[in-house]
């Protein structure tokens, strides 16, 4: 689902989707772990993102399936225009906690260091995020 951070980037896809390129705007790895904690605790479907610069993606995760929408930078969209529904993929919330635990556990080093510019606040970085992993 995701792919191990590189250079400020990620992809993130789901099956039946196209590959999101998700820039260090966002901190991806903090930021979807912990929706993701909100969403099993509360049963609500939940929200992630990430910036594509330019334009944003947002993934609704609903009990069933995740919606993906594209939001285009710079404006609202303009009827028949932009599309707004990218893909529906038929993954559900629990599976998309599955893939989320297991692919920020297998790069904690580099979801640790993702959006950290000194070693202190990585060290601290990979405390929180291995806390929330084991809530998740």
């Amino acid at each position: 689902m995701l792919t191990k951070p590189q250079a400020g980037w990620t992809d993130f896809s789901l099956e039946g989707t196209s590959v999101y390129g998700l820039s260090y705007l966002d901190d991806v790895g903090i930021e979807w772990v912990e929706q993701a904690i909100h969403g099993l605790e509360t049963l609500c479907p939940f929200c992630v993102h990430g910036n594509l610069e330019p334009g944003r993606m947002l993934c609704v995760v609903s009990y069933w399936n995740c919606y993906i929408f594209y939001e285009h930078e710079g404006g609202p969209f303009k009827e028949n225009k932009d599309k707004v529904l990218e893909h529906l993929s038929h993954t559900s919330m629990i599976d998309f906690c599955r893939y989320l635990y297991d692919d920020i556990s297998e790069n904690l080093e580099e979801w640790a260091s993702f959006v950290a510019y000194d070693r202190e606040n990585v060290d601290e970085k990979r405390q929180r995020l291995a806390q929330r992993l084991e809530r998740l």
